[in-house]
């Protein structure tokens, strides 16, 4: 292949022993990259890589990336990758994968994978019959896998992996343990995924493949993960200098600018995703005082409780930006819970994954590339429980089995057994563990609606370098914790803005949705019921009498019916 630049994508890689290999269905994951798809086949292995073009939009920089006997499945971006490889290398490089495929291919990796990007990646070296894979820090880019004895697939879907994995004879069920760990967590943690044998790799982990030994080998486990210190505590950039202590509002402004202007490096027209709170204004405000091109504003908005739409539209109006608002109560919410669901594979586990997909899907028709304020409140200590230092989203039970069934057994105790270990609070506080839960499940919701509909979410706060100098500076108590100084910004250019004392967000109003159409939409209605028989058949859950239907548990059980219909398809 010839130069490759920054590209967002999808990719499927499939080794077996003993047996033929077969071609990969180019059109397994296009949503993720409809603009281009090519595969390999390397005798011992196969790799496809989809391509969704973003930045350079010739044919240079197709996928699989490849020089002699390496090749290159990448997807994410280096932002900065031009003033990398003259720093490391002494090198001009046209584009990310260059610089991604020079440390790999010179062994060198560690010296880029702290810097500012995320990634997902396959490095597969032909001759020797091996592969090095990696994911990013944040976990923004998936990578899933099953590995049997004679089968290896790793995909950016978990869903894909069990579609290859179905055309060897493999026949992978649902994980009725994962559908009990997500009734009760609302999330899935160590690396589970609802498809039994399918696992994720862990944020900032690699993974390493020895065909020969038939050897897959993870380089961080999950409970290694949740346990040692995040990656912005493991270096220290802020120094005790009287100048820092005189400029810590210039310092963060600083640095947060640039991380803004890193996301607007694009081919393709770029978008907002304006809410009128502190984040997304922020992120708006920034932009266009640096003069960054953004085509359009989108919001999010419904009657049925108010939202931050007059202080968005205020904004827009001053600065004269284009704004889009998308009227949720408009929407079909059964059926735009059907393809968020379906989006993300699985159950989902926040409400706002359905204002997420109704905003990439309105973003998809005037471009690929949708920037969030994703990653503010854990950045700043921003949500209003982390003014209580001992709360936290971080393995917090959603719903306890005992209070809707009679349960004859129950088991599940990986949570309470990682509390027990001293490690996870030596290394760690609060907002560090909701870092590794809460905002990686957030992250894999993004990656999976927005790459459904095609569109790559952006967000400045999720900024590697960005976190490292904030969280030194909250450390060192050089910057309170909370988003106080972000709203300081915003007043710099937006005197009239007052930030809520409740975060709402774009408010999607689930609970007054269900109460209206249960008992009258047939399909809402099939859909409790397959839950229900499921609970009953599979864990011998019992519904206990005068239980109501409604609120989180109704959420909770319309996710499981879908989720379990889609399977049966």
């Amino acid at each position: 292949m010839a130069d490759g630049a920054t590209i967002m994508c999808g990719y499927a890689f499939v080794s077996i022993r003993n047996k033929q290999s077969f071609g990969i269905d180019q059109h397994l994951l296009k949503h993720r990259g409809p603009d281009y798809s090519e595969e390999v086949d390397l005798d011992w292995c196969r790799a496809r890589h989809w391509r969704l073009s973003i930045q350079d939009l010739t044919s240079h920089s197709n996928q699989p990336y490849s020089k002699q006997d390496n090749f290159l499945v990448y997807n994410g971006e280096f932002y900065n990758f031009r003033e990398i490889g003259e720093s490391l290398y002494s090198k001009s490089f046209q584009s990310d994968t260059q610089l991604l495929f020079h440390s790999l291919e010179h062994e060198d990796f560690e010296s880029i994978r702290n810097e500012s990007g995320f990634y997902s990646f396959l490095f597969i070296d032909r001759l020797k019959r091996k592969f090095f894979g990696a994911r990013d820090h944040f976990g923004k880019k998936p990578m899933y896998f099953y590995f049997d004895n004679d089968l290896l697939v790793v995909a950016s879907e978990d869903s894909t992996v069990k579609t290859l994995a179905d055309q060897y004879g493999k026949k992978i069920p649902v994980d009725n343990s994962a559908i009990e760990h997500y009734f009760r967590y609302k999330d899935l943690h160590f690396g589970r995924t609802f498809l039994r044998g399918v696992h994720e790799l862990a944020p900032g982990s690699t993974l390493e493949f020895d065909f020969d030994n038939w050897e897959l080998t993870e380089g961080t486990s999950w409970e290694e993960y949740y346990s040692t210190a995040p990656f912005y505590k493991r270096t220290k950039q802020v120094k005790d200098s009287i100048n820092v202590l005189e400029n810590v509002p210039s310092v963060l402004e600083t640095n947060l600018f640039k991380a803004v202007e890193k996301r607007f490096l694009a081919d393709v027209p770029v978008q907002i995703a304006l809410s009128g709170g502190v984040d997304s204004t922020l992120l708006a405000l920034i932009a266009n005082h640096k003069d960054e091109f953004f085509s359009r504003a989108l919001t999010v908005s419904s009657s049925s409780r108010p939202s931050e739409l007059n202080k968005s539209k205020s904004l827009c109006d001053s600065f004269s930006i284009e704004q889009s608002v998308i009227d949720f109560d408009s929407l079909d919410v059964l059926e735009l819970l059907k393809e968020s669901i379906r989006a993300q594979g699985g159950p989902l586990s926040h409400p706002h994954a359905l204002a997420v997909y109704a905003l990439t899907k309105e973003a998809a028709k005037q471009g690929k590339v949708l920037i969030t304020g994703e990653g503010a409140d854990e950045l700043m200590y921003g949500y209003e429980h982390h003014k209580n230092e001992n709360t936290t989203f971080a393995f917090i039970q959603h719903h306890d089995p005992k209070d809707y069934f009679e349960i004859s057994k129950s088991g599940l105790n990986e949570i309470d057994e990682l509390f027990n270990r001293d490690t996870i609070f030596k290394n760690n506080d609060l907002r560090d563990l909701e870092v590794k839960t809460h905002l990686l499940s957030l992250l894999r919701r993004n990656d999976r609606i927005s790459m459904r509909n095609s569109i790559e979410l952006r967000s400045a706060f999720l900024d590697f370098n960005l976190f490292e100098n904030v969280t030194d500076l909250q450390e060192s108590g050089h910057l309170s914790r909370g988003k106080e100084s972000l709203v300081g910004i915003i007043k710099m250019f937006f005197k009239e803005y007052e930030a809520d004392k409740e975060k709402i967000g774009f408010y999607v109003p689930f609970d007054a949705w269900f109460k209206e159409h249960i008992g009258v939409d047939q399909a809402l209605d099939a859909s409790i019921e397959r839950a229900f028989s499921f609970l009953q058949d599979e864990l011998k859950w019992y519904l206990k009498e005068g239980i109501v239907i409604e609120n989180k548990l109704a959420w909770t059980l319309i996710n499981i019916g879908i989720f379990l219909d889609f399977q049966e398809e």
